[in-house]
């Protein structure tokens, strides 16, 4: 067949027409097709993390003190990070048990959390050497215990040591409240855990500040549903001041069987130690803890006019919780104190670093060697290996009506028994 050469023409044409026009809405499509957006820039993070206690017989502490932990770093958060770098708070219900510790810590070290912050000295030991393994450095909501201490030190507590906080006490009582000719007889009631046991050591150096040591009760820690056997035959000693440790669930039933077994009216008086008796523990017992004097770390809501920062914490507390400044509990503050002082030792590390060589031990070596850190509702925080401590004085605050007073006095705690013996020795001779 042949075919006309006009045709061979029109279709040569046609093709080339048609190939023009897909030149074209190739050149059209690349023109509107989207540009590849160059990758985002990785958002700086650090990670603190928290074994929180919501749960469990020590709730009372442990919840407080987890969301003021929280609160401060989204607090931080606001105000633009650690220089541009967010604060993160992965946490996990440890409970205060050893067990959920060890498994939180582990979930932590594969998350890279470079510091963290635990609730009671007991789980703090156990988790110990592998902090050290692993170089995360920790908080402990406690005071320190001989198992804790390292060198280097691992670990930064609250305040001081048990023993050296019922010296400081027995001392301050004796000095204030005693005006007898004889020696003040002092017992000692505590919970059955490491830090209860340690607050004994000191004992051996009452006889130097003129008091008698008559002997202490052991109670529960789990399960503490009646101390009376132990408080009668404490209270069968004479003591004039009984001296008490314990924290949540323990400390409500030591509390009510003293009112119920009319202790105080027989002639005793009762002391507790630092936040053993906090505001969530008094909410429950109310008025039977009347007549007791409470040691307390952190200042109650009223004293904005001693700590001026405390007025930020209060509003932060409400805007995030809806929280009234009445209803701040003192381990709310130690939590947001706690978190502080991290942040403060992760900000260190990054000065001396560098955020992209930041490590857990750059924040340990941090972590004791802040000095005057100001929080603006306890005293400037200074730490070190010699001194891992973050408060270093306490208030005596009396309980009448079912609440805390203003404070009578706050005290200066002696050179920690542990850390300072020549130190702490000395200090008994003033």
């Amino acid at each position: 067949m042949n075919i006309p050469r006009r045709w061979i023409e029109q279709t040569k044409g046609i093709g080339m027409t048609a190939v023009s026009i897909m030149l074209a809405l190739a050149l059209v499509a690349s023109a509107c097709a989207p540009v590849a957006a160059a990758p985002a820039e990785k958002e700086r993070m650090v990670k603190m993390g928290l074994h929180a206690c919501f749960t469990g017989p020590l709730a009372t502490v442990g919840a407080p003190y987890s969301y003021g932990v929280i609160d401060y770093a989204r607090y931080v958060n606001e105000q633009g990070g650690i220089d541009g770098v967010k604060v993160e708070v992965p946490w996990y219900e440890a409970r205060s048990m050893v067990p959920d510790t060890i498994l939180a810590h582990r979930r932590f070290v594969d998350l890279g959390v470079v510091i963290e912050h635990i609730v009671m000295s007991t789980p703090t030991e156990a988790v110990l050497p592998s902090l050290q393994r692993d170089g995360i450095p920790a908080t402990d909501l406690s005071a320190i215990t001989p198992a804790q201490i390292t060198k280097p030190q691992w670990v930064v507590v609250t305040g001081s040591d048990w023993a050296t906080i019922f010296m400081t006490m027995a001392k301050w009582i004796k000095e204030n409240l005693w005006a007898e000719e004889r020696p003040m007889r002092v017992g000692t009631v505590f919970y059955d855990v490491s830090s209860g046991w340690s607050t004994i050591d000191c004992v051996k150096y009452f006889e130097k500040i003129g008091v008698e040591f008559v002997g202490y009760e052991v109670i529960p820690y789990i399960g503490c549903i009646d101390t009376s056997t132990e408080l009668l035959r404490l209270a069968s000693k004479k003591p004039d001041w009984i001296y008490l440790t314990s924290y949540g669930a323990p400390t409500v039933t030591v509390v009510k069987d003293i009112k119920r077994l009319g202790l105080q009216e027989a002639g005793i008086k009762f002391l507790a130690s630092p936040n053993t008796i906090d505001e969530c523990t008094l909410n429950i017992v109310k008025r039977d803890a009347d007549g007791w004097h409470s040691a307390k770390l952190t200042p109650s809501y009223y004293e904005t006019d001693k700590f001026p920062e405390l007025k930020t914490l209060l509003e932060a507390m409400k805007r995030y919780r809806g929280w009234p400044a009445e209803e701040l509990r003192g381990f709310y503050v130690a939590g947001w104190a706690h978190s502080a002082v991290g942040v403060e030792a992760i900000r260190l590390a990054i000065e001396k670093v560098g955020y992209e060589n930041l490590t857990g031990r750059a924040v340990r070596d941090a972590l004791m060697s802040i000095k005057d850190f100001e929080l603006g509702f306890l005293y400037p925080v200074t730490t070190s290996d010699k001194e891992p401590f973050i408060v270093r004085s306490t208030g005596i605050y009396p309980i009448r009506e079912g609440t805390f007073q203003v404070p009578i006095d706050w005290v200066w705690i002696l050179p920690s028994l542990y850390m300072s013996p020549q130190e702490f020795e000395r200090a008994l001779e003033k």
